[in-house]
């Protein structure tokens, strides 16, 4: 015998409903395998803690406190079911409510009439008045950012001017002449 066999037979081994050959078998198997030999010394050991137990007694009035609780919870739940019908009435409501406009929805569309072609303003496009921006040599503002340990300000800045370079009309640079 096995591990495995011993393990999925060791219920029944404790409570005693096995055949004599089988019985046999295990417990040659526990002479030999010293890791089911503590297995099976763990659950009956815990079996005889657990029988030895004193036994509870409920209180003498248990049984007209429980009926009584019973029948709150009983009461609780069929007014949390007329909750439930009323919600289900609420939702029903508003799902039918839905389907209502979006018929609306679809016919007022329908109307439409889509046999001409839609037409929308014209669009003008202008070109802005252009003004040539002066080129300079950084600034104070532009040096003190980065010995700052902030050389992105410096970076965006110069993002910030560097479209106005390129959209410019004429493409003419004005340097500085300082």
């Amino acid at each position: 015998m096995d591990c495995r066999e011993f393990r999925e037979k060791h219920f029944a081994f404790v409570d005693d409903t096995l055949s004599g050959i089988e019985i046999v078998g295990l417990q040659m198997h526990l002479n030999e395998c010293e890791s089911c030999a503590r297995q099976d010394a763990i659950i009956r050991r815990s079996l005889l803690a657990f029988r030895n137990l004193p036994r509870i007694e409920p209180s003498a009035d248990f049984s007209e406190r429980l009926h009584r609780r019973l029948e709150e919870v009983k009461a609780a739940d069929t007014a949390a079911a007329a909750h439930a019908g009323r919600s289900r009435r609420f939702a029903t409501a508003v799902a039918v409510t839905s389907v209502v406009m979006l018929g609306y929805i679809a016919i007022s569309l329908r109307q439409v009439d889509s046999s001409r072609p839609l037409m929308l303003p014209p669009v003008v496009a202008s070109l802005p008045e252009s003004s040539p921006v002066a080129m300079t040599a950084p600034g104070p503002e532009m040096v003190t950012a980065g010995p700052a340990g902030l050389p992105i300000w410096t970076a965006a800045m110069f993002a910030e001017q560097a479209p106005v370079h390129f959209a410019s009309v004429d493409l003419t640079l004005v340097r500085d002449t300082r």
